[in-house]
């Protein structure tokens, strides 16, 4: 009897614990779905090489507010140009549950491949923006410009430039590396040297600088002492172009065009300190100048259309894109700005099959050549970010 009476006790309390913890259940889903986001709301991160930074802050920042605009969640952190811990912090975003996306500037290029590798594992888009990271079939697109043409045509324009001095394309040139890690910079370097090659004339001295702008300065420096001559300088990239500038005015060899000591003076990337305003005082012939704020704004795009559609709602090969084709603005969330990004100087962007040579389609934009006569641009990203107080990551 008391046997039977213990069973039925514990049976009871059984039934009140399974009745207790099916209501906490219920009570925590209840807090969960509170908790969620809201239907169509998606979790994206953008992974630049290194911020804060003149260059990876607005380039992280035309994707960042855009996805904020809309309504998106977003997030960003530093690798600060080391890509171990690119590596590391992309092996973290892919443990997690919530994140959809990862926009990533590869720094290194193929170093990075195992936390893009660890990303696609999880399930999560992959999307490249500014540079390529090798044979990476684990991304679904890139955005980018076309790297080396930029800096091919660049230089051509240098040669006549030196044809025009001296009837015949001949001179020294002092061609300054980034970093030989990025495979822009190295794309970008090969195009320039393709040109110059070609006339047997124009002899080249090269430096790395390893995104270094004061060491950009040292090196140039040297080479302006000690060479018996310099006709042009040419940079690869914004940190080693500022140090170029700079080496000229350091060793008081920056005359400004139509002078005869004016050595020519060419680059990539506008920017609102020392470029900008040497090529205002026409130190710096022009600058070929990419669409930063274009880049993530684009990637953005279009990695919301694959988490909503599918991959089948990215663009086709051939496919010619305008301004009017995507929905890619928002405003700079400055109280006192009143500017809608990006400009519309990315396009036309077209569409290339790159499956061969890096597993996915290239989205590629164009470019701009500024000078003196629209260096103060109000559409031109260097003198919109010039205005930024916070960008808000």
């Amino acid at each position: 009897m008391k046997q039977r009476k213990l069973v039925t006790l514990c049976v009871i309390a059984a039934f009140l614990f399974a009745g207790t913890m099916s209501a906490f259940a219920s009570s925590e889903g209840e807090k969960t779905a509170k908790k969620a986001a809201p239907s169509g709301v998606h979790d994206i991160a953008i992974m630049p090489f290194h911020i804060p930074c003149m260059w990876f802050s607005p380039f992280t920042a035309g994707g960042y507010w855009y996805l904020q605009e809309k309504g998106h969640k977003v997030r960003t952190q530093n690798a600060g140009w080391d890509t171990k811990q690119m590596n590391t912090i992309l092996k973290t975003w892919a443990e997690d549950p919530n994140l959809e996306a990862v926009i990533i500037a590869p720094l290194g290029g193929e170093e990075v491949l195992p936390g893009i590798r660890a990303l696609k594992q999880a399930g999560k888009v992959v999307a490249l923006s500014n540079n390529e990271a090798g044979y990476c079939p684990e991304a679904d697109f890139c955005v980018r410009f076309d790297s080396p043409q930029g800096c091919y045509d660049g230089a051509v324009e240098v040669v006549k430039m030196l044809e025009k001095k001296y009837g015949e394309a001949k001179g020294v040139v002092i061609l300054g590396l980034g970093d030989v890690r990025n495979s822009e910079h190295l794309e970008r370097a090969a195009g320039a040297r393709k040109a110059f090659e070609e006339h047997p004339g124009i002899k080249i001295h090269e430096f790395v600088s390893d995104m270094d702008a004061g060491k950009a300065v040292t090196e140039t420096g040297t080479l302006l002492r000690t060479l018996p001559k310099v006709d042009a300088v040419f940079s690869v990239g914004m940190l080693e172009f500022m140090g170029m500038i700079n080496a000229l005015k350091r060793e008081e060899m920056a005359f400004p065009k139509g002078n005869p000591k004016h050595i020519i003076c060419v680059g990539m990337d506008s920017c609102p300190d020392v470029i900008n305003p040497a090529v205002k005082e026409g130190i710096v012939d022009f600058v070929i100048d990419q669409p930063v704020l274009s880049y993530n704004a684009l990637a953005a795009y279009y990695v919301l259309k694959i988490l909503d559609e599918g991959k089948g709602a990215l663009p086709k090969p051939g496919t010619v894109i305008q301004p009017g084709d995507v929905d890619i603005k928002s405003k700079v969330p400055q109280k006192d700005l009143d500017i809608t990004v990006p400009a519309d100087m990315w396009a036309p962007a077209k569409v290339f099959d790159t499956n061969k040579q890096f597993g996915h389609i290239w989205i590629k934009t164009n470019y701009s050549i500024i000078d003196d006569t629209n260096v103060d641009n109000p559409a031109l990203w260097s003198n919109i970010t010039g205005q930024v107080r916070d960008y808000g990551f």
